[in-house]
């Protein structure tokens, strides 16, 4: 493949639905600890129709933020859509129904895991973002997590001798928490690949949303780092930098740089206020 010139800025994506706040919460975050060039894409899944309110109502929180993209992601047939599991009895929705409307057939293409809907509507949603850009790096970061300190200088230093970095391993898989918070060379997912080229953007092929990445630095036998992390360590989630009642956080050379909360779309709404006001004490914007 012909060598392509990238821009030398950082490209973060994440996925947003129903609850955009979130998004608003990692671009300051973002703006406060990045010292890097960055493009922020925010892909909105759900809505998407020509009058879609999430649509509008992004594009009017950062009309002023030239350098984030907002990005329509995958549209939804049914409000409901994202939150049931197909291929299992019992369910409001069929196997078919997924394959029908979506092309989705409920279960990973490597190892045959039935998988979550919403897992599959992320990591569709996060190639299309991450595709749009043009720089050296893609940060993958989900909708609930928030940057905590300055990383740039000690984290990408470490992408000259691994494949990636992401900031927690999950052990019941296991994988890497590639889409929770990971970053990447372009050109590896440009130019590498496990089976098919392209296969190294997000998919559901192996485990779940971004496993796949794992999979292919293992059976590689290519270096990857894991950031010391209070999803694997007790003694660690007693040194939490963000006071809030779920969630982890990846550290750096003994400081905690990113939080993710977990299940940020299912929570409750009275959890999810409670967040945003959190986060926004901490990054001073309240």
């Amino acid at each position: 493949m012909d060598k392509i010139d990238y821009t030398d800025n950082i490209d973060f994506v994440t996925v947003v639905y129903k609850r955009l706040d979130f998004a608003k919460i990692i671009h300051e975050s973002i703006k406060k600890y990045v010292n890097y060039p960055y493009k922020f894409y925010i892909v909105n899944n759900g809505d998407n129709s020509e009058h879609s309110t999430e649509l509008a109502k992004l594009r009017e929180m950062f009309i002023d933020d030239h350098n984030v993209i907002i990005v329509p992601g995958i549209q939804q047939v049914n409000s409901d859509d994202g939150i049931y599991f197909p291929a299992k009895s019992g369910q409001k929705y069929s196997q078919q129904y997924y394959i029908d409307n979506y092309g989705f057939d409920g279960r990973a293409k490597y190892d045959g895991r039935i998988l979550g809907f919403a897992s599959w509507l992320q990591s569709e949603a996060m190639t299309k973002g991450a595709k749009l850009g043009s720089g050296k790096y893609v940060c993958h970061i989900e909708h609930d997590c928030v940057m905590l300190n300055n990383w740039v200088d000690e984290i990408l230093p470490l992408l000259e001798s691994n494949v990636f970095v992401s900031y927690a391993w999950r052990d019941d898989h296991p994988a890497a928490m590639a889409c929770q918070w990971s970053i990447i060379k372009r050109d590896t997912i440009d130019n590498e690949f496990y089976k098919e080229p392209g296969d190294l953007y997000p998919n559901c092929d192996y485990k779940d949303t971004y496993g796949l990445i794992t999979l292919w630095a293992s059976e590689n036998e290519l270096p990857f780092h894991i950031c010391e992390n209070s999803e694997q360590s007790k003694v660690l989630r007693s040194q939490h930098a963000l006071d809030v009642p779920y969630g982890t956080e990846g550290f750096i050379n003994g400081k905690a740089f990113v939080h993710h909360g977990g299940r940020g779309a299912t929570r409750s709404d009275g959890y999810y206020q409670s967040w945003i006001a959190a986060t926004s004490r901490y990054l001073g914007i309240e």
